[in-house]
Protein backbone atom coordinates (compact mmCIF):
# COMPACT_ATOMS: atom_id res chain seq x y z
CA UNK A 1 0.00 0.00 0.00
CA UNK A 2 0.89 2.98 -0.94
CA UNK A 3 1.01 6.34 1.38
CA UNK A 4 -1.10 9.68 0.45
CA UNK A 5 0.62 12.64 1.80
CA UNK A 6 -1.60 14.76 3.46
CA UNK A 7 1.12 17.99 3.84
CA UNK A 8 -0.47 21.05 2.56
CA UNK A 9 1.90 23.13 -0.06
CA UNK A 10 2.17 25.97 0.90
CA UNK A 11 2.64 29.09 -0.91
CA UNK A 12 5.25 32.03 -0.72
CA UNK A 13 3.86 35.00 0.77
CA UNK A 14 3.79 37.29 -2.32
CA UNK A 15 6.68 39.97 -2.67
CA UNK A 16 6.15 43.77 -1.66
CA UNK A 17 7.01 45.02 -4.68
CA UNK A 18 5.09 42.82 -6.94
CA UNK A 19 1.86 43.44 -4.32
CA UNK A 20 2.31 47.28 -5.06
CA UNK A 21 2.89 47.14 -9.21
CA UNK A 22 -0.45 45.24 -8.93
CA UNK A 23 -2.48 47.65 -7.37
CA UNK A 24 -0.62 50.48 -9.16
CA UNK A 25 -1.40 48.87 -12.76
CA UNK A 26 -4.81 48.38 -11.24
CA UNK A 27 -5.15 51.70 -10.10
CA UNK A 28 -4.06 52.87 -13.95
CA UNK A 29 -6.55 50.60 -15.21
CA UNK A 30 -9.23 52.41 -13.65
CA UNK A 31 -8.56 55.91 -13.68
CA UNK A 32 -7.91 55.47 -18.06
CA UNK A 33 -11.42 53.74 -18.14
CA UNK A 34 -12.97 56.86 -16.03
CA UNK A 35 -11.15 59.62 -18.35
CA UNK A 36 -12.46 57.13 -21.50
CA UNK A 37 -15.92 57.21 -20.01
CA UNK A 38 -15.91 60.87 -19.22
CA UNK A 39 -14.35 61.57 -22.99
CA UNK A 40 -17.27 59.66 -24.58
CA UNK A 41 -20.19 60.82 -22.72
CA UNK A 42 -19.01 64.77 -23.51
CA UNK A 43 -21.54 66.76 -24.67
CA UNK A 44 -22.14 66.96 -28.48
CA UNK A 45 -21.36 70.50 -29.32
CA UNK A 46 -20.49 72.75 -32.45
CA UNK A 47 -18.58 75.27 -32.25
CA UNK A 48 -17.08 78.65 -34.56
CA UNK A 49 -14.14 80.38 -33.69
CA UNK A 50 -13.63 83.96 -35.27
CA UNK A 51 -9.81 84.34 -34.47
CA UNK A 52 -9.49 86.76 -37.18
CA UNK A 53 -9.56 90.79 -36.74
CA UNK A 54 -13.22 90.94 -38.66
CA UNK A 55 -16.48 90.45 -38.03
CA UNK A 56 -17.95 86.92 -38.91
CA UNK A 57 -21.45 88.45 -40.05
CA UNK A 58 -22.92 84.80 -39.91
CA UNK A 59 -22.08 81.23 -40.63
CA UNK A 60 -24.32 78.54 -41.30
CA UNK A 61 -23.92 74.77 -40.92
CA UNK A 62 -26.16 71.78 -42.18
CA UNK A 63 -25.26 68.43 -43.74
CA UNK A 64 -26.04 67.67 -47.18
CA UNK A 65 -26.13 64.63 -49.32
CA UNK A 66 -25.87 64.12 -53.09
CA UNK A 67 -30.00 64.96 -52.80
CA UNK A 68 -29.55 68.18 -50.88
CA UNK A 69 -29.58 69.38 -47.29
CA UNK A 70 -31.04 67.09 -45.06
CA UNK A 71 -30.50 68.59 -41.81
CA UNK A 72 -32.02 72.17 -40.32
CA UNK A 73 -28.88 74.69 -40.32
CA UNK A 74 -27.44 75.87 -37.43
CA UNK A 75 -26.59 79.41 -37.58
CA UNK A 76 -23.83 81.66 -35.54
CA UNK A 77 -25.20 85.30 -36.17
CA UNK A 78 -22.04 88.11 -35.51
CA UNK A 79 -18.99 86.67 -34.57
CA UNK A 80 -16.91 89.30 -33.39
CA UNK A 81 -13.25 89.32 -33.69
CA UNK A 82 -11.14 86.80 -31.27
CA UNK A 83 -14.53 85.34 -29.90
CA UNK A 84 -16.29 82.39 -30.37
CA UNK A 85 -19.70 80.52 -29.91
CA UNK A 86 -21.30 76.92 -29.51
CA UNK A 87 -24.35 74.95 -29.68
CA UNK A 88 -25.55 72.02 -28.80
CA UNK A 89 -25.73 69.26 -31.61
CA UNK A 90 -27.77 66.41 -31.58
CA UNK A 91 -26.68 62.64 -32.25
CA UNK A 92 -26.66 62.15 -35.98
CA UNK A 93 -27.43 59.08 -37.98
CA UNK A 94 -25.67 58.93 -41.52
CA UNK A 95 -25.75 55.48 -42.04
CA UNK A 96 -24.91 55.27 -45.76
CA UNK A 97 -25.97 59.02 -46.82
CA UNK A 98 -22.02 59.82 -47.40
CA UNK A 99 -23.21 63.49 -46.37
CA UNK A 100 -20.70 66.30 -46.32
CA UNK A 101 -20.82 69.61 -43.92
CA UNK A 102 -22.27 72.56 -45.55
CA UNK A 103 -20.33 75.49 -44.13
CA UNK A 104 -21.98 79.13 -45.40
CA UNK A 105 -20.01 82.56 -44.07
CA UNK A 106 -20.01 86.20 -44.12
CA UNK A 107 -17.60 88.56 -43.27
CA UNK A 108 -18.61 92.05 -42.85
CA UNK A 109 -18.04 93.79 -45.90
CA UNK A 110 -17.48 90.64 -47.84
CA UNK A 111 -19.64 88.00 -50.18
CA UNK A 112 -20.69 85.14 -48.99
CA UNK A 113 -18.34 81.65 -49.57
CA UNK A 114 -19.29 78.36 -48.72
CA UNK A 115 -17.65 74.78 -48.14
CA UNK A 116 -18.53 71.26 -48.12
CA UNK A 117 -16.49 70.03 -45.54
CA UNK A 118 -15.69 66.39 -44.34
CA UNK A 119 -17.32 63.12 -45.05
CA UNK A 120 -19.96 61.51 -42.77
CA UNK A 121 -20.74 57.60 -43.59
CA UNK A 122 -22.02 56.85 -40.19
CA UNK A 123 -23.60 57.36 -37.05
CA UNK A 124 -21.90 60.91 -35.33
CA UNK A 125 -21.79 61.54 -31.73
CA UNK A 126 -18.80 64.10 -30.98
CA UNK A 127 -17.73 67.87 -31.33
CA UNK A 128 -17.56 70.00 -34.63
CA UNK A 129 -15.06 73.09 -35.16
CA UNK A 130 -15.54 75.49 -37.14
CA UNK A 131 -11.94 78.01 -36.72
CA UNK A 132 -11.19 81.22 -38.90
CA UNK A 133 -7.73 82.53 -38.34
CA UNK A 134 -6.08 84.88 -40.29
CA UNK A 135 -3.32 84.03 -42.79
CA UNK A 136 -1.56 87.22 -43.83
CA UNK A 137 -4.08 88.63 -46.35
CA UNK A 138 -6.48 85.62 -46.92
CA UNK A 139 -8.86 83.56 -44.35
CA UNK A 140 -8.10 80.29 -43.26
CA UNK A 141 -10.55 78.13 -42.61
CA UNK A 142 -10.36 74.77 -40.30
CA UNK A 143 -13.05 72.21 -40.23
CA UNK A 144 -12.22 69.15 -37.67
CA UNK A 145 -15.28 67.10 -36.88
CA UNK A 146 -14.05 64.44 -34.04
CA UNK A 147 -16.33 61.58 -33.45
CA UNK A 148 -15.18 60.54 -29.75
CA UNK A 149 -11.70 58.92 -28.82
CA UNK A 150 -11.45 56.41 -30.82
CA UNK A 151 -11.10 56.69 -34.63
CA UNK A 152 -13.95 55.94 -37.66
CA UNK A 153 -13.18 55.50 -41.38
CA UNK A 154 -16.54 56.53 -41.68
CA UNK A 155 -16.35 59.60 -40.18
CA UNK A 156 -13.07 61.78 -41.33
CA UNK A 157 -13.19 65.73 -41.42
CA UNK A 158 -10.10 67.52 -40.67
CA UNK A 159 -9.95 70.19 -43.82
CA UNK A 160 -8.18 73.17 -44.22
CA UNK A 161 -9.31 75.64 -46.74
CA UNK A 162 -7.43 79.54 -47.02
CA UNK A 163 -10.10 81.87 -48.22
CA UNK A 164 -9.72 85.01 -50.34
CA UNK A 165 -12.24 87.53 -49.42
CA UNK A 166 -11.29 90.41 -51.66
CA UNK A 167 -11.72 87.93 -54.41
CA UNK A 168 -14.29 86.05 -53.13
CA UNK A 169 -13.00 82.56 -53.38
CA UNK A 170 -12.70 79.62 -51.26
CA UNK A 171 -9.20 77.42 -52.26
CA UNK A 172 -8.16 73.87 -50.57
Amino acid sequence: MSKKSNKKQMKAPMNKNTKILIYALAGILILCTIVLIAIENAPNRITVENKTDKKLEYVKAYFVDEEGPFTDPIQFDMIEQDSSNSFGLERQDFSYREANLEIRFKFEGYDELFVDAGYFNDIFKGKITISFTDEGENVLLHVKASNGILPNRNIDCNEEYLVNLEEGYVDN
